[in-house]
């Protein structure tokens, strides 16, 4: 083994990363991740305070890697009572992990979460480009002006 194998090598092993709701500790790391400053740590402060609004992180022993934004919405049904969507507000994952499928097993892991929690649909609402092409990989489909998942 070459050192330049050796030290390529650790970069594609996968991390153990563990899923996990995000709360009031976490509000440094997660204004660090959108990108510091005190406009982000006033973000994470109301969507930790805002009812319907989920965090969840993905973590590994180096810390919060990636966060997911979850808004729940009840939406009216005519005569059939109202069902439950999960809107993916926001996915970020750290500049310097970014290629290693934490996004995807982030977004995996809310996809599940939104089922646990008897949602009908997981949408994304994104412009064209790499997210619009992140969500579409999943499995999201367009309907309207959104990425719909059944969940």
């Amino acid at each position: 083994m070459s050192i330049i194998e050796a030290e390529l090598e650790p970069q594609h092993l996968p991390l153990a990363i563990r899923v996990r709701l995000a709360g009031p500790r976490d509000i440094d790391d997660l204004a660090d991740l959108l990108d510091g400053g005190e406009n982000a740590r006033e973000q994470v402060l109301t969507w930790l305070e805002t009812p319907g609004t989920t965090l969840l992180v993905a973590q590994s022993e180096m810390g919060v890697l990636a966060v997911a934004v979850l808004v729940t919405r009840l939406v009216p049904l005519e005569g059939v009572g109202v069902h439950k969507i999960i809107e993916v507000d926001n996915l970020v994952v750290r500049a310097d992990q970014r290629g290693r499928r934490i996004g995807r097993r982030l977004l995996a892991a809310a996809v599940e979460w939104s089922r646990q929690r008897r949602a009908v649909q997981v949408e994304a609402v994104v412009g064209e480009g790499a997210a619009k092409r992140f969500y579409e990989n999943f499995g999201f489909a367009v309907a309207n002006d959104r990425l719909v998942l059944a969940a």
